[in-house]
């Protein structure tokens, strides 16, 4: 057994270990030069994935029918962590992330930064999104937003990782059908260009199925009456859309680049993964709607195009389901109540709002963790690989090779023994068991832990540092050996874990 004094030195080095690391600042130079967005002066396709990794059990808004919130992922260090390095694999160079922007509290800020530090270290770029309300008058609250936006550039303007600013999300569907949201707009831009010349300014538009109130248009790009015209908003950069049409984005490119000189950035497109008319999850309906959407989005990069294509890239919707979204269930229940209707997708006109991952989600225990949330990788996720990252090894059934797909890790570590516990994000390339065996210093078993797991993704193991005869143990060096095993591979790693009182 190791004595007190080398103990204690590698509990000291475990903390230092395993604590964030903050990267030194130095801002990417991200411009736009025509249709054309350019990082460090080359020219930059999005390949993006929409980032909100809602884990079963919590909610965007406060607590409530025992749902935890408001949750935010970039105080989850746990999942984005084992996130970033999947997103990689991938081929995604770009995470979008809603209301990141919304807080520069101190302790936010320090959180935000640390996610950016990881999506750095992955060679991802983040669109850093403010989102205003929808429900409130725009004059009387616009200097506020404005001014919190311009908070929130300067907290994170110095930082490698942010690629694009982004001012609000599908407002033109609710309060910014007023034209006061486009002059608030320009105004936000042009401020923030003159904090932050370093990076472009977008503002999203969401499109109405039916038709914008009072507008010709479904979206409100090149809407005069909307003050809408790039004329209207020269300080902005870019033009974001939203765009849910079925397996075919209907012409909505052409038709928008007629009406802007902008480069446009589509920013959500995607499909569910429920199948409405049989009510069973298929997989393969996604995956072929994200495979011709995105094909249709490669046709028409400005990066690659000889001149007439507007699209700077894509972002597809979205790395994992949210289970808080249908309002006819809780956050515990996988609800299938349908968001809106398409009626051209003649395959599955129905979008049910829960089931847009890449990956599936389900709860670990629902009841007594709710946080704890397993991840499997749709079909839809090897689909995009095959695009963005094509040489990757495809991590399915027996060709995988090997049973996890990257090192298993434990947050937080060290640990406070009693309150707290550390949870271990294992990542697998195939369905079969988890096994983690927690010894002491000294070589002693301490407790013991399994997790059947069904498919490629992650799966998550929680221990609260009570022994296998539920009494608490002492401060010090722990040993976790991680055991994989399915009908291909037999696995090992181990992971130094401290607890601390």
């Amino acid at each position: 057994m190791p004595s007190g004094k080398s103990l204690a030195g590698a509990s000291l080095f475990l903390l230092t270990a395993f604590l964030p690391t903050f990267i030194l600042a130095v801002p990417t130079q991200v411009s736009v030069s025509g249709r054309k967005l350019l990082v460090n002066s080359q020219p930059y396709t999005v390949q993006g994935v929409a980032y909100s990794p809602y884990p079963v059990g919590t909610t965007a808004g406060s607590n409530s029918s025992g749902c935890t919130g408001p949750y935010f992922w970039w105080a989850d260090r746990p999942t984005y962590i084992a996130d970033f390095p999947l997103i990689k694999k991938m081929g995604a160079n770009t995470i979008r992330a809603y209301g990141i922007l919304n807080d520069t509290s101190a302790n936010t800020v320090l959180q935000v930064r640390a996610a950016l530090d990881a999506a750095h270290a992955q060679g991802l770029y983040v669109i850093m999104n403010f989102y205003p309300s929808h429900t409130v008058p725009i004059a009387p609250n616009a200097a506020a937003w404005q001014a919190q936006f311009l908070d929130a550039v300067n907290a994170y303007k110095d930082h490698p990782a942010v690629l694009i600013w982004e001012f609000g999300n599908e407002q033109n569907l609710d309060n910014g059908q007023d034209p006061a949201w486009y002059t608030l707009v320009n105004s936000a831009a042009g401020a923030a260009k003159g904090m932050d010349p370093d990076h472009p300014i977008m503002t999203v538009d969401g499109e109405c199925s039916a038709g914008c109130p009072n507008s010709p248009l479904t979206f409100s790009i090149g809407y005069a009456v909307r003050g809408a015209l790039d004329t209207n908003v020269s300080n902005l950069d870019i033009w974001g859309i939203n765009v849910y049409r079925g397996p075919t984005f209907q012409g909505a490119f052409q038709f928008l680049a007629s009406t802007t000189t902008k480069p446009i950035l589509v920013t959500e497109f995607g499909k569910d993964a429920w199948h409405d008319s049989v009510g069973v999850e298929d997989q393969a309906m996604q995956a072929d709607h994200v495979r011709s959407l995105w094909q249709e989005i490669s046709a028409n990069l400005s990066a690659t195009g000889t001149g007439s294509q507007a699209l700077a890239g894509g972002v597809v919707f979205e790395w994992s389901d949210e289970w808080w979204k249908d309002p006819t269930n809780d956050c515990l229940t996988h609800g299938t109540q349908p968001k809106f209707s398409v009626s051209a997708d003649t395959v599955d006109p129905n979008y049910q709002d829960e089931w847009f991952g890449l990956n599936a989600v389900s709860p670990v225990d629902a009841v007594a963790n709710p946080g704890g949330t397993n991840r499997v990788q749709r079909q839809s996720y090897a689909t995009m690989q095959t695009f963005w990252n094509p040489t990757a090894v495809q991590g399915t059934g027996t060709a995988a090779a090997s049973f996890f797909s990257d090192t298993v890790r434990n947050y937080p570590n060290p640990f406070q023994l009693g309150p707290g516990s550390t949870k271990f994000v294992v990542l697998t390339n195939e369905a079969g068991t988890v096994d983690i065996r927690i010894y002491d210093a000294g070589g002693q078993f301490v407790t013991s832990f399994s997790r059947t797991v069904t498919g490629a993704g992650r799966s998550e193991v929680v221990w609260d540092g009570h022994n296998s005869q539920g009494s608490l143990v002492s401060s010090g060096l722990y040993i976790a050996r991680v055991h994989g095993h399915s009908t291909a591979h037999d696995e090992t790693q181990y992971r130094r874990v401290v607890g601390v009182k």
